[in-house]
C-alpha cells in the first residue's frame, strides 16, 4: 500500500494553466464567490472589507472568464465526477444572484465549461446532455500525479455506454 499522499492544490494548478493557455487575452478570475448573501445582511450597506469577510460563506466557481459575448463558468477536475456537472448547473443559477457580477452578465451569454485531465466518457456525455462544454486538458505534470494514485484511481470507471442508450 502506498503512503499518505501530500495534499497539493493540483486542480487549482490545472485551472490556472488552462486559463493561461486558452483565455489569457480575456479577463478572468479564479475561485469566484457566487450567489447573494442572506437578506438580513444588507450588501449595499457593507464596506468592501465586510463583504469579503461574509462572502466566504458562499459557494465558489473554479474560474470565470469574461469575453465580449460570454461569461464562462469553469469547473476543473483532474478526475471528473458527476457532481462537477451539478456544481456547474448550480453555479449558473447563483451567477444571476451575485451582486458583484450583475453588470458583467447583463449582456453576455453564460457558458458552463468542464475542464478535465482524465477522461470519463460517461461524465463527458452527461455534461454534454446538460449543455456543458467539455474541454480535455492534460499538462505533462498530471502523469506524475497519477503515478501517486492507486491503480483503480488512474482511470475512469469501466461503464459500457451502450448499456445506457
Amino acid at each position: 500500500m502506498k503512503g499518505k499522499r501530500q495534499w497539493q492544490p493540483r486542480e487549482l494548478r490545472l485551472v490556472a494553466e488552462y486559463l493561461e493557455k486558452y483565455y489569457s487575452k480575456y479577463t478572468y478570475q479564479m475561485r469566484v464567490r457566487l450567489g447573494s448573501l442572506h437578506p438580513s445582511l444588507r450588501w449595499e450597506e457593507m464596506t468592501e472589507e465586510e463583504r469579503r469577510m461574509v462572502g466566504v460563506w458562499r459557494r465558489w466557481a473554479d474560474a470565470i472568464v469574461v469575453t465580449d459575448s460570454e461569461v464562462i463558468l469553469i469547473e476543473a477536475a483532474i478526475r471528473p465526477e458527476p457532481g462537477d456537472i451539478t456544481k456547474l448547473l448550480l453555479y449558473e443559477k447563483l451567477l444571476y444572484h451575485t451582486p458583484e457580477l450583475k453588470d458583467v452578465i447583463s449582456d453576455r451569454y453564460v457558458v458552463k465549461e468542464l475542464v478535465y485531465a482524465l477522461e470519463d466518457p460517461l461524465v463527458v456525455e452527461l455534461a454534454r446532455e446538460n449543455n456543458i462544454r467539455v474541454r480535455y486538458f492534460k499538462p505533462d505534470w498530471v502523469d506524475d500525479y497519477l503515478k501517486l494514485l492507486y491503480h483503480r484511481e488512474r482511470r475512469s470507471p469501466l461503464t459500457n455506454l451502450e448499456d445506457l442508450k
